[in-house]
């Protein structure tokens, strides 16, 4: 049991300040390796603040080392579980803790559903049952932050207890309700790998006026001709990814906006906020995606109309050739507005430093990042340098062009560190290129 604790001891270490308050360090770590009464000198509030920051699994092995420990487990406010409705064991285990809970009226303040082998058949009638018995108990104790994975729910009915702060709800069926309500309490809502019409999107966030974070994620049914609006005076956080529509989003005070998808957003931003700090786009492009001149030209096009960005980032898997002189003739009245634009490069054809030209005269990024391998930075930076020293110099990227780094990611450090490079030089890792053009 003590081996157990000890490897857990490294968890609790890095935190041992804001877990222990007052209580010094050192004294901690003498608790979890000797079996003495002083284990029992740290509060039950305490005790629950540690076992937070451990699995469902790993609290309930802790909950062997006294009867205090034992205390503080049997009314955990966050419980987090995975069942599996072939394993009837499973099922059992967690209807006895639930209906504890329900006993003894205990407050839940996070709990987490995984339910694996969805339901089938014969499985439904004992499975769902039993599931919406233990949501009953969850909210109706106080539940302030709910996460569900693969179940089938009425979303509103969740909503409609008004306790719940956080939801979150991946790969779930959201079932139609005729009940409209108004849930003052939630500020974070997170929807994945789901399907939810534009009905449905509109009544959650008519229903949810205080929400700050909304995350739209890998979800399905809004791919219409609809325009989606995303109107929210609240709405600080949004995030939209792999979902495609049109939308148009109206949050006069929204902080973050992050947007991913494999082509050019179709984004109206109503009035930009002027507390907007941070916005991000993403393009993933499959290796099938043949990407010409008017892609580039669509892509300027949205820039100069939309935001100022601060980040821009692209992963190409195929590289063409691109005729760079026809796009500054046709979009020079273009003003896009980037601050960071990263390249990610996967090519699997042939080396086109055209292609890199385009994206970066699509963007007019103020700092241009390149991720590949080294024999491609390395083409790339001799690009830039031959266009720096010949006639094509004039060009805005060369032109502003302040300085080239770049860098090596180090295994053993984690964490990328700055080379030095000459022209021609190959290095065998992974390297990163950053770019950095004189401000305006």
């Amino acid at each position: 049991m003590f081996e157990f604790a000890a490897r857990v001891r490294q968890k609790l270490q890095k935190r041992g300040e804001e877990l222990i308050g007052g209580v010094e360090k050192w004294g901690f770590k003498v608790w979890l390796y000797n079996r003495t009464p002083s284990i029992d000198r740290l509060s039950e509030c305490l005790i629950h603040k540690i076992l937070c920051f451990l699995s469902f699994k790993e609290a309930t092995r802790m909950s062997i080392l006294s009867k205090t420990w034992l205390q503080a487990w049997s009314n955990l406010p966050n419980l987090d579980f995975t069942i599996d409705y072939l394993k009837d064991n499973d099922m059992k285990i967690v209807d006895d803790i639930m209906r504890r809970y329900w006993d003894g009226k205990i407050p839940i303040q996070k709990f987490e559903l995984s339910v694996e082998t969805f339901i089938e058949n014969s499985h439904e009638v004992l499975l769902v049952p039993m599931i919406d018995k233990w949501l009953g108990v969850v909210l109706r104790n106080g539940v302030k932050h709910l996460t569900i994975s693969s179940y089938p729910l009425f979303i509103f009915a969740i909503l409609a207890v008004n306790s719940v702060r956080k939801l979150v709800l991946e790969y779930c069926t959201l079932l139609p309700s005729v009940v409209v309500v108004n849930c003052n309490s939630l500020r974070k809502l997170s929807l994945s790998y789901l399907t939810c019409d534009e009905n449905m999107l509109q009544t959650l966030l008519s229903s949810c006026p205080l929400i700050e974070s909304f995350t739209f994620d890998c979800c399905w049914g809004l791919e219409t001709m609809n325009t989606q609006k995303i109107k929210s005076v609240s709405l600080k956080f949004l995030k939209i990814q792999n979902c495609g529509g049109i939308w148009e989003i109206d949050a006069p005070n929204l902080v973050s906006l992050k947007y991913a998808w494999k082509d050019i957003p179709q984004i109206k931003i109503v009035s930009e906020s002027t507390q907007l700090k941070y916005s991000r786009i993403v393009f993933k492009l499959s290796e099938s995606d043949n990407v010409y001149a008017a892609w580039f030209c669509k892509l300027r096009k949205f820039l100069s109309n939309s935001i100022s960005w601060s980040e821009v980032r692209t992963v190409s898997y195929r590289a063409s050739d691109i005729n760079i002189q026809n796009l500054q003739v046709d979009h020079n009245d273009s003003n896009p507005h980037v601050n960071v634009l990263d390249v990610t490069i996967i090519w699997n054809n042939r080396e086109s430093s055209t292609f890199v030209d385009a994206l970066v005269w699509s963007c007019q990024p103020r700092r241009l990042d390149v991720f590949s391998t080294s024999e491609k930075v390395t083409f790339f930076i001799d690009h830039l340098m031959y266009m720096k020293n010949s006639s094509h110099g004039s060009t805005p990227l060369v032109s502003q062009l302040k300085g080239v780094k770049v860098y090596k990611f180090y295994l053993k450090k984690g964490s990328w560190q700055p080379v030095e490079h000459k022209s021609g030089e190959l290095f065998t890792d992974i390297l990163a290129m950053c770019i950095m053009s004189e401000p305006e």
